[in-house]
């Protein structure tokens, strides 16, 4: 099935780039389209253990397994980023990752083609296809869906790096209105059906591991009665009910320093279409909408607030297997000073299940705190620095014989390279 997957992905990419390798403007293998990542990171962090291994952490690192203080030095990141560009108007992604707590050591992240035709009027037209992210996060906008204000992504774009993958074909249109620009964003997609099932058993989480095109998350203790219907892992990237989901996004900058945008995502999962090693095709739904207001040239403002409902199993009487509503919001400032750049953020985030079959109380509520300090070193270097604390309350932390109240801080450092 994962062969399947990544051959079904790369035939996605490279199918319209093949027909037009031999144009004057063909550009494939330079110093222009290979491009690499590299974060040594230092970590230190006292509370819960983390998701990877098995709990319900909610941070990439966390205390040791007796609950004392854990501290660790590592290459957190690597990644391979080719850029191929096929004439003035075809080119692709492709990136390989590798980051350690995952199930393989290298895997694919992204690879997508994107066509855009050279712009005869203020109407600009692209389309894009392949395995990607979809345009949702305003924090991820780096190489290899990096960030660079912070370490660690705020809780909504942790679970998109997680759970919101798709193998899909994007239409943009955009257009310029006097000072005003539009722009509309739609798609259809595959390949996302197991989205929810980490939010509904581990529950929001934050850090910057991404999802592997073929690996998969451990989750944690469940309830006699799910660990009875769902697998203890689960694979992101999975088409399991042959049905297309699709999005849509909006985005409107009304003055320059001012862009405002609202997405909308369903996955059009059956919720009752399972695999023989029991990963199930869950409908998932959500609203999102943020932006961002650039102050002055060295401040900016940018929130983002997500809410949604996620839905697995089949009717009883006693609902649904699960039946879970999600939220989150944060808020995120950051300030040039000199070449420095410092940047805070909060977050908020909270779940309610709605199915009694649960069999364990899988509500929760928690918010985060995030200061973080970037330097750059050089062009391709920089070094950052940051705090996180992160209070959370989920009942269901019972089976795995923790306290539902958990409070966490984490402390990072990053050295980074981007060539």
């Amino acid at each position: 099935m994962a062969a399947r997957r990544l051959t079904f992905a790369a035939a996605v990419v490279f199918s319209a780039a093949l027909p037009r390798l031999a144009l004057a403007q063909t550009d494939i293998l330079s110093a222009d389209t290979v491009h690499g990542v590299v974060d040594l990171r230092g970590e230190w962090a006292d509370g819960e253990p983390s998701f990877t291994e098995g709990g319900f952490g909610k941070s990439r690192y966390g205390g040791g397994a007796a609950g004392g203080d854990s501290a660790k030095l590592q290459i957190a990141d690597a990644a391979l980023e080719w850029t191929p560009r096929i004439g003035w108007d075809l080119s692709a992604v492709v990136d390989l990752v590798a980051q350690p707590s995952q199930e393989h050591a290298i895997d694919l992240g992204q690879a997508y083609f994107v066509y855009k035709p050279v712009p005869t009027s203020a109407t600009r037209f692209s389309l894009r296809g392949g395995l990607y992210y979809p345009p949702i996060s305003l924090e991820h906008d780096a190489r290899a869906w990096g960030i660079t204000d912070t370490i660690t992504p705020s809780a909504i774009n942790t679970w998109v790096g997680e759970e919101v993958k798709v193998v899909g074909l994007e239409a943009n249109v955009s257009t310029v209105v006097g000072d005003q620009a539009v722009k509309a964003t739609a798609a259809v997609f595959g390949y996302d059906d197991t989205s929810g099932t980490l939010l509904s058993f581990r529950g929001w989480g934050l850090h910057d591991l991404q999802s592997q095109a073929n690996g998969s998350f451990p989750l944690p203790p469940l309830s006699s009665f799910i660990a009875r219907v769902q697998d203890d892992e689960t694979y992101s990237t999975l088409e399991i009910d042959r049905r297309a989901g699709f999005y849509g996004r909006l985005e409107w900058t009304p003055t320059p320093p001012l862009t405002l945008h609202a997405f909308y995502y369903d996955n059009a999962g059956d919720r009752v279409s399972v695999t023989p090693d029991l990963q199930w095709a869950w409908k998932t739904r959500f609203w999102e909408a943020g932006g961002r207001w650039d102050l002055d040239e060295h401040t900016k403002l940018q929130a983002q607030a997500l809410i949604g409902s996620t839905v697995m199993g089949f009717d009883t009487p006693g609902g649904r297997f699960v039946d879970m509503d999600f939220r989150s919001i944060y808020l995120l400032a950051t300030r040039d000073v000199g070449k420095s750049a410092f940047t805070g953020r909060v977050d908020l985030f909270d779940t309610h299940d709605r199915s009694s079959l649960t069999l364990g109380d899988t509500n929760e509520h928690g918010w985060a705190l995030t200061a973080a300090w970037r330097y750059p070193l050089s062009r391709t270097l920089d070094v950052r620095l940051e705090a996180m604390h992160i209070e959370s309350d989920r009942p269901s932390r019972a089976l795995a014989g923790d306290a539902p109240d958990q409070p966490q801080t984490v402390l990072q450092s990053s050295l980074r390279l981007t060539l």
